[in-house]
């Protein structure tokens, strides 16, 4: 009763909120939306701190993605225009990016994007417009896609480490960086045929929206990159002008109509669908976040490459959810390369546990691979985009041996041990061939768990997870064919998915509860830890993982040119 008596109360103080802006004329009138479209964003918003508050900032990828919905449902919006510029993100999200742009204009707004200097990622979000603009003095820097994939054996030979590893899978190549010098031909099997599915699906879009065949936009990629006019001789963008005339000349089509500010509008349009949510007694959704390395204990915040999800955290937050009577049902997105084996194992078991209690619909963002994927198979459907990097069904297990370096060093140690294997894990001694097989052994035992929970959530026989596992990295798109996720779609399709899954109808209007909640500012500061160390960044995930037994973690990156 008090909580219907609470919520009738914010919906009158709201309707006398805009009824007061309307009496003084503090409503703004507007017809286009301008906003930024830049930089990392993030799956989880980053917290800002004013006077010890903590609160959630809102530049990161949901709200994006939720403002883009909000405005192709505005009666009052004529059209967006988006000044779009380095984008650190994945081919997932440029992909549902792109995607809601189309939304739009199937919605009747036009839509037109600005651009300055721009990569493969900025245009291809960028061809889905009416009209592509581009800086007369800017580039087009769009010429395909590569992979780097680095070794550091030879580095680790000239500093007298020896990495002792055993990987399950012969595409879990992680252990390739550490113990050769290049790729075996299964590593190169795999990457090929990863980076020929990328880019067909890139000259795909390419394709669609300059209305060109595919062959046109394979060649035209294999003349980039370009200058300004160049790219217009090209017909690549549709016009050469700085962000003021291009904002000039939409308003001039458009009959000057207003122009309102990201951060207005937020604020307009939250207004407006709280005050729908609050007029109906309708079941929350809830929305977790699994981003960066997979470790186990406590959570540590950061950008999404280096920050770190703790099994501990995320096991407090999805038995909030599960027992929280107003949330209908659960949408765990993931974006993480994995991490440690027995986390990730840990999180599959509270995503079953609730799971038995209400839907959980998983969405896979940029890079769902490994201990990432390993978590995704406990939903009752998985979505993933055609781009999202996928699979690695595989494990890997070992020490460093350190002994040459400490000799390098001028350091000695003595070991004295009870117990045949006491040593095992000791980065003085290598493994004896006992200790090596006992070290498969384990290994193989996951790898097996691995495959059996695979065949269970996605109800494959274990041939069918087999054929698709030996660790081999997979885009969404193959992920899709071989059985491995539902649907192709985005975290909006999955939000839709969840609604109906609740009860609800895809359109419905309903509040998403956001996990993790944003930690307090004490907490926050210790969680800080400099990152500067040129081997850490080699290796973001090294130093959250270094003392696990087993490993369940991406082999390489992806960087799109």
């Amino acid at each position: 009763m008090w909580r219907r008596a609470w919520r009738y109360a914010l919906l009158g103080l709201s309707f006398a909120y805009e009824a007061l802006l309307a009496v003084l004329g503090w409503r703004q009138s507007y017809g286009i939306l301008r906003l930024e479209c830049s930089g990392e964003l993030p799956e989880e918003p980053l917290a800002s701190h004013l006077l010890g508050l903590v609160q959630r900032r809102r530049d990161d990828y949901f709200s994006l993605i939720a403002l883009l919905r909000w405005a192709r449902e505005d009666a009052d919006l004529r059209a967006v225009f988006i000044r779009c510029d380095t984008l650190h993100i994945g081919w997932a999200k440029v992909q549902e990016l792109r995607r809601s742009l189309m939304a739009l204009r199937d919605a009747g707004k036009m839509v037109w994007v600005q651009l300055a200097h721009a990569g493969i990622r900025e245009y291809v979000v960028a061809s889905a417009a009416d009209q592509v603009v581009l800086a007369p003095a800017g580039s087009l820097d769009i010429a395909g896609l590569s992979s780097e994939v680095t070794f550091i054996a030879g580095a680790l030979k000239k500093l007298g480490i020896e990495a002792e590893l055993v990987q399950m899978g012969k595409y879990k190549s992680a252990a390739e960086m550490f113990t050769r010098g290049d790729m075996s031909e299964a590593h190169r099997e795999m990457v090929e045929s990863l980076i020929e599915d990328l880019y067909e699906q890139v000259t795909e879009v390419i394709a669609g929206g300059r209305r060109m065949t595919v062959e046109a936009a394979r060649a035209v990629l294999d003349r980039g990159p370009f200058t300004a006019r160049e790219a217009e001789q090209e017909h690549l963008v549709d016009a050469l002008l700085y962000e003021d005339e291009a904002e000039e000349r939409l308003r001039a089509q458009l009959d000057n109509p207003g122009i309102i500010e990201r951060p207005d509008y937020i604020r307009r349009r939250a207004r407006a669908a709280r005050r729908e949510v609050l007029r109906y007694d309708r079941p929350s959704i809830g929305l977790l976040h699994v981003s960066g390395t997979i470790k186990t204990g406590e959570s540590i915040a950061g950008t999404d490459a280096a920050s770190a999800c703790g099994s501990a955290a995320v096991a407090r937050d999805l038995k909030r959810l599960r027992e929280r009577r107003d949330i209908g049902a659960v949408v765990v997105r993931v974006s993480s390369p994995g991490g440690s084996g027995l986390a990730a194992d840990f999180i599959w078991h509270e995503v079953m546990r609730t799971r038995k209690q209400k839907p959980v619909v998983v969405s896979f963002g940029d890079v769902a691979a490994s201990g990432g994927y390993y978590i995704g198979v406990a939903g009752s459907s998985v979505l993933a985009e055609a781009g999202t990097i996928t699979g690695s069904i595989g494990v890997l297990a070992g020490k460093a041996v350190l002994k040459g370096l400490y000799d390098q060093l001028g350091v000695t140690k003595q070991v004295i041990t009870r117990g045949r294997h006491a040593a095992f894990y000791s980065d003085y001694i290598p493994f004896g061939d006992e200790e090596r097989q006992r070290l498969r052994a384990e290994a193989e035992f996951f790898y097996a768990d691995f495959v059996a929970k695979v065949a269970s959530g996605r109800q494959l026989s274990p041939e069918a997870v087999m054929a698709a596992a030996e660790g081999r990295v997979w885009s969404g798109r193959q992920a899709k064919a071989l059985g491995l996720v539902d649907q192709l779609g985005g975290l909006e399709s999955a939000l839709d998915q969840a609604k109906v899954l609740a009860g609800l109808a895809p359109e419905t209007r309903v509040a998403v509860e956001r996990y993790p909640r944003p930690q307090r500012l004490c907490k926050l500061s210790l969680n800080l830890i400099p990152f500067h160390s040129r081997s850490r960044m080699l290796l973001p995930w090294a130093r959250f993982i270094a003392g696990e037994r087993v490993w369940a973690i991406l082999p390489f990156n992806f960087r799109f040119f």
